[in-house]
């Protein structure tokens, strides 16, 4: 059975260097099917990175190896490592985007190649082989390594104020604005009461109605199910996002009776 590899970057498609890094892994493993999740995350951008590899990383099969290039540049100044979590290996820079994945979870530990002489991308191809080849607990590894955290990927709810405070983390491709506010959490803390959000942009807007999907009639901003698992702002053949001029980080403010 041909290794599946996934790739997540913000290296864009315009230059040859994707291409490149699939001629080198075809090197490595001649039958692997590789996966595109997508090359355009916001430059630098980890925290958008952690949510897309976050809440699609489980539409893959188990043994999986995810590649996370987001900021990557051939002499990083952070090594990178490979971390083996719910049954797929994660092989990125120690620069914080594993935390932010799963730094609630469980206590992260990964692998390094011990020879780090080479540039960051002979490194992340090393591993990259380790991985496909089940030898991941080698001579070539060093020992655990602590990984850093940077940034939070989390929204707040203070139910003695009846709300829930979050902000927008990704704005797709049609201009819908994704929030880092748990579908799961909305539905549990606000379900059918009645509620006003309230985002804080360039301006201040409110909405006052949720669909479980896209709403095909309502032409007013309204709140949707997002399908990575999050709550999104959103409004019927409408570009959100540019029409309210909103960005990322905006805070958005849930209060409900």
């Amino acid at each position: 059975m041909s290794q599946i590899i996934t790739l997540l970057s913000d290296w864009r498609l315009r230059d040859p260097y994707v291409a490149m890094l699939k001629g080198e892994i075809l090197k490595i493993l001649p039958d692997a099917q590789i996966v595109d999740i997508t090359h355009y995350v916001n430059k630098f951008d980890l925290l958008q990175t952690a949510l897309l590899m976050k809440t699609c990383y489980s539409s893959f099969p188990e043994g999986t190896i995810h590649l996370i290039l987001t900021n990557m540049s051939l002499n990083s100044t952070f090594p990178p490592v490979l971390l083996n979590a719910h049954g797929r290996h994660f092989i990125g820079e120690d620069n914080g985007v594993f935390h932010l994945m799963f730094g609630q979870e469980f206590a992260l530990r990964g692998k390094q190649v011990a020879d780090n002489s080479g540039n960051t991308l002979s490194q992340l191809l090393h591993l990259l082989s380790l991985a496909a080849n089940g030898t991941v607990d080698g001579p070539e590894t060093t020992e655990y390594l602590q990984f850093k955290r940077m940034l939070t990927l989390e929204s707040d709810h203070t139910p003695e104020n009846q709300q829930i405070e979050g902000q927008i983390i990704y704005i797709d491709a049609f201009n819908n604005a994704v929030t880092d506010i748990p579908v799961k959490m909305f539905e549990e803390v606000v379900g059918d009461r009645p509620f006003t959000a309230t985002i804080q942009s360039k301006g201040v807007w409110k909405i006052t109605q949720h669909y479980n999907s896209y709403n095909g009639s309502d032409s007013e901003m309204y709140l949707c199910n997002n399908a990575l698992g999050f709550i999104e702002v959103a409004a019927y053949q409408s570009d959100v996002a540019v029409l309210a001029d909103l960005d990322l980080g905006d805070k958005i403010f849930i209060h409900y009776e």
